[in-house]
């Protein structure tokens, strides 16, 4: 099955010919030595270049289609693998990630570079598209930096703090008592006040405070009977499911060495997180996602998707611990590593079943529900199975 978040356009592609040239003439336009295609050991990465003791190996990343959710795995990709040509080098050089559109907007941009700061802060990385907007971080790369030739208007914000990453967490703790803890790991009691919610989801005051006074006003609580009660629960559910419609990044892997075994994924989890040195902070966490952890939660409905994994951080040492590469897996991946953007939310409620960190049922229903593979069915299926305590509401 093809790659559902990878480089669109296939290697040689016109698209990819296209922008390959266009950074090429930039740098070169910049007073950078262009070398197209340059050899490294057994690898060959798309450019390197050089100005004065400067040295970069360039990994160009296309996408037909302006959207984080297309660019963002397309950097992560080009991240891993630059840094791989790099290290390759003969010369000592630095990696550099570029990803390019036809259309980058301000928002798309920004989410990126959100990205870029909270997971690759060290990373050199840029950003084009045809419209002449230009981004680049990095030792002496900012003077390529272009505004866009047009200007686009950004929706007005949402909600401050009901589908923040701590709001989400709450969330999943005041729900927690219609549904039973092999499905989600999470305090069970009635909560009178933000106090005794933040002591409980062990989250600071205030963030409760916050959230209790977002839901007061949007009309989903109710403590006339003295304890914190969500209502209108599916309307609340409905505008979760839109906050979390933006996929999460999310690399191709391949198995060094593949048993073909469904079980291959699940093992490499169960391994890794009893490991000694993960039970020590701060090991990135990790747990089984997506259609894998319905399946584990007992919610199957869909079967032969690549299975899904969530990653704390897009750590190269901990996927090959795992025995997993991104090297050839962008056109038939045997695994995907999703870096979750609400990551307390992901990992603080994942049940462990088996000695398998396995998301909980709360977090499968908000990420099938977007997913290209028929999410909708499995959502579905799960909203039927195990949700139904959550939908059906007394009124």
């Amino acid at each position: 099955m093809p790659s559902r978040i990878s480089n669109p356009n296939s290697p040689g592609s016109h698209s990819d010919r296209e922008f390959e040239d266009l950074v090429a003439n930039l740098f070169r336009q910049h007073g950078w030595r262009v070398k197209r295609k340059p050899s490294l050991a057994n690898k060959r990465a798309d450019l390197a270049i050089a100005r004065g003791s400067q040295r970069y190996i360039v990994e160009i990343k296309a996408a037909s289609e302006g959207r984080p959710d297309r660019l963002v795995p397309l950097l992560s990709q080009a991240i891993l693998e630059a840094g791989a040509f790099a290290r390759a080098s003969p010369e000592s050089a630095a990696p550099l990630a570029v990803v390019a559109a036809p259309a980058i907007s301000p928002r798309a941009a920004n989410s990126l570079m959100r990205f870029l700061a909270e997971f690759a802060p060290d990373a050199a990385a840029g950003i084009l598209d045809r419209e002449g907007f230009r981004q680049f971080v990095g030792p002496g790369l900012e003077i390529l930096n272009a505004a866009p030739a047009r200007r686009h208007k950004l929706p007005p914000p949402g909600s401050a703090y009901l589908f923040s990453d701590l709001s989400q967490w709450m969330l999943k703790v005041l729900l927690a008592p219609l549904l039973p803890e092999k499905l989600l790991r999470a305090p069970r009691r009635v909560y009178p006040n933000a106090s005794e919610l933040a002591a409980a989801a062990e989250v600071s005051v205030m963030s409760a405070f916050r959230f209790v006074r977002q839901l007061r006003q949007e009309g989903f609580l109710d403590n006339s009977d003295g304890a914190l009660r969500l209502v209108r629960r599916q309307e609340l559910m409905r505008r979760w499911q839109a906050a979390n419609l933006r996929p999460a990044p999310e690399l191709s892997l391949r198995w060094i060495i593949s048993v073909k075994s469904q079980r291959q994924l699940p093992a490499a989890l169960h391994s890794y997180n009893a490991a000694s040195n993960v039970q020590q902070q701060p090991a990135p966490r990790v747990c089984l996602g997506l259609f894998g952890a319905a399946e584990s939660l007992g919610c199957g409905f869909v079967h032969g998707v690549p299975p899904s994994f969530y990653l704390e951080n897009l750590d190269r040492e901990v996927l090959y611990r795992m025995g997993l590469s991104p090297e050839g897996a962008e056109l038939k991946p045997d695994v995907y590593a999703r870096v979750p953007i609400f990551r307390e939310s992901v990992f603080r409620g994942a049940v462990v079943r088996d000695g398998v960190p396995v998301a909980d049922i709360l977090q499968v229903w908000l990420d099938v529900s977007s997913d290209p593979s028929r999410g909708e069915a499995q959502a579905e299926e799960i909203r039927h199975r195990a949700l139904a305590p959550i939908f059906e509401e007394k009124r």
